[in-house]
């Protein structure tokens, strides 16, 4: 009777576990999803940091040519960026 009373003690401790593991989850997915309503850029910042990490962690190699086409991809742009202001500002059209 005694064992009874243990493995029903220790399967509601771990079913409160449960529900509190649930809760933190819940509070921080909600945490996440504000975040992305107030401040959008900062938030998929983290979350590319983030999975680049764990790209980094699990894939070194493939981490490395991420980063890479990353690069290039914000150079291509930040000169088409510039080319299209300096085309804006050109009032000679």
């Amino acid at each position: 009777m005694s064992k009874v009373v243990g493995i029903l003690t220790l399967c509601i401790a771990f079913a409160v576990l449960r529900a509190a593991v649930v809760a933190l989850v819940v509070a921080l997915m909600l945490a996440l999803l504000w975040s992305f309503i107030t401040q959008p850029r900062e938030t998929l910042l983290l979350l590319g940091t983030l999975a680049l990490m764990g790209l980094a962690n699990a894939h070194p190699v493939a981490c490395i040519v991420g980063v890479v086409i990353i690069a290039v991809a914000t150079v291509v742009v930040g000169r088409k960026r510039h080319g299209l202001q300096r085309k804006l500002l050109d009032h000679s059209y």
